[in-house]
């Protein structure tokens, strides 16, 4: 009697171990989908990470930063599900017209 219950305490652990372990394998899973937007978010860090290098300039650290904060505000103000559209469109502009009056400015240095 003794031997039986080892024997089934011993196969329900083992079915747990194994039920758990399926379960961390599967939610581990990356499907194609999953996979494709993974990898293309990555490739847009990775180039948003080089064009940051390129622009970091020894030359005017100061217009470099600014420039470097503006596209960051204007990342999250993109991003942003929370802003309301009749303010979030003015902001996008005015972000963008600096951005571009700076760039142009210091691509002529």
């Amino acid at each position: 009697m003794m031997n039986l219950k080892k024997g089934m305490v011993l196969l329900l652990a083992g079915t747990f171990a194994v039920t758990g372990l399926g379960f961390s394998l599967t939610a581990r899973a990356e499907g194609p989908q999953a996979r494709a937007l993974r990898e293309r978010e990555e490739k847009r860090a990775a180039e948003k990470a080089a064009a940051d290098r390129a622009d970091d300039k020894k030359d005017h650290p100061e217009v470099w930063a600014a420039i470097k904060a503006l596209r960051t505000a204007r990342d999250n103000i993109q991003n942003s599900k929370n802003e309301k559209a009749r303010y979030k469109d003015p902001a996008l502009k005015a972000i963008n017209t600096a951005l571009a009056d700076l760039e142009g400015l210091m691509a002529r240095d």
